[in-house]
């Protein structure tokens, strides 16, 4: 395998400056808007009580009022329409990603779900609401925000957008099975009242087809009709650029809905909906760095059998693309076989989430006022500034590692300059 040539990471404040200027003002300020999306809807709650059944009066759509209902279904369209959908026959004949696909599926639908589900019942074993609510996010993969993150930290752009495509076709089978076992039959917890056994899987498969079908559909055909008719380039160039800041009005406004009409009680139960805060940045910090750290491990052992069979049936010895020259420490150059785009995309999709669809879902099944929805509202207020954050550290062991596709030539020279520069110093 050939090595890519790149040039040494910026170190220190360049590294943070680097980082931000790949990101938009919106993508900056989200965390921010988002909690004052939240002050907004309970200041509206508390001191303009008539506004919290506003929205309840109106037609429903699957349980959820239809301005409601709009907003969720708006918040999920653009992410949708950057999925490449048109490829996804390529993607399916293409081996080489097939090992890269099983393992997202055991992350991603097996080990996430789990590690959610037991840090839910580890911090929120006597808030049976919000704890449904906590779970319901685990079991959402992500689909949207992943894309941003991985870019930003040198990913893998094509592995990442089959990953998406792969876990927006998987949610539409597994999340209303996945929502019964995971908060009801798994643990032998009581359906309510309003709701039997009977009536929950196809109410949540409702819901799934509803608040994930619809904008699927919605984002799929956005996406084709635009490459057919406008062309690659002008499709990202001109069209994108106006679907994309409907996910983030969206949002804002799906937040602000859900606040009004329960932001009275949340003032009064804060203590318990900020135990929350919890499980997930517990979760969010497991899965990220347990992923890397195993990945790391998983992909240098993949690349060297790869290398044995090609050695064996070519009689050649194949290089580790420069492993032996690495000079930073035989605990960084462990595992230097290592792909980093690979590691890094399985990294960011284990450690995101579709808080969208379990906010939707959650606002569906519960209603928009219930404990479960406010529990939801707390995916993206948590995931976007950790996950910002872990893309610093992504840089940071882009550079402090020895990686089969990373260079290091110009890097280990810089070093090598310094070295002789205090060596001469001292002399």
């Amino acid at each position: 395998m050939a090595c890519r040539t790149t040039t040494s990471p910026p170190r220190g404040n360049s590294l943070a400056l680097q980082i931000l200027k790949d990101l938009s003002w919106t993508d900056r300020l989200l965390p921010l808007l988002i909690i004052l999306a939240m002050i907004v809807g309970i200041l509206l709650s508390v001191y303009a009580p008539s506004s919290r059944n506003d929205f309840d009066s109106s037609a429903k759509l699957e349980g959820v009022s239809v301005p409601l209902a709009i907003g969720l279904l708006v918040m999920m369209v653009p992410p949708l329409c950057k999925v490449e959908w048109e490829n996804l026959h390529k993607f399916a004949t293409q081996r080489a990603f097939l090992h890269q696909l099983w393992i997202s599926f055991i992350i991603n639908w097996v080990i996430g779900p789990f590690v959610m589900f037991g840090l839910a019942w580890l911090t929120l074993f006597d808030e049976d609401e919000y704890r449904t609510g906590i779970i319901m996010i685990g079991l959402a993969r992500c689909i949207a925000m992943v894309l941003l993150w991985n870019d930003i930290a040198d990913g893998d752009n094509t592995l990442c957008a089959i990953i998406v495509l792969i876990n927006s076709l998987l949610q539409i089978v597994l999340y209303a099975p996945y929502q019964i076992f995971f908060c009801y039959a798994i643990t032998g917890t009581s359906y309510g009242d309003n709701v039997g056994a009977a009536q929950t899987y196809p109410l949540v498969a409702r819901s799934v087809a509803v608040y994930l079908g619809i904008p699927l559909g919605v984002g799929v055909i956005i996406r084709l009709a635009g490459l057919k008719l406008l062309g690659r380039d002008r499709y990202y160039k001109n069209l994108l650029p106006i679907v994309g800041p409907w996910a983030l009005i969206g949002l804002l406004y799906t937040i602000v809905v859900i606040f009004i009409e329960k932001g009275d009680d949340f003032i009064k139960h804060i203590g318990s909906a900020f135990r929350c805060f919890v499980p997930l940045t517990l979760y969010f910090s497991i899965m990220w760095f347990g992923t890397f750290f195993g990945m790391r491990f998983i992909s240098n052992t993949l690349y060297r059998r790869s290398n044995m069979v090609a050695s064996e049936k070519s009689d050649e010895t194949q290089p580790l693309c420069g492993c032996e020259d690495w000079k930073r420490g035989k605990w960084n150059q462990s595992s230097c076989s290592a792909n980093y785009g690979e590691t890094i995309t399985q990294t960011f999709t284990a450690a995101s989430n579709n808080f969208e669809l379990s906010l939707a879902i959650a606002i569906s099944i519960y209603g928009s006022g219930s404990k479960q929805a406010i529990a939801a509202t707390f995916g993206p207020l948590l995931e976007v500034p950790i996950l910002l954050a872990l893309t610093y550290v992504a840089k940071i062991f882009k550079e402090k590692f020895a990686w089969v596709d990373v260079k290091r030539g110009v890097f280990d020279e810089e070093i090598s300059a310094e070295d002789s520069e205090v060596s001469d110093e001292s002399a």
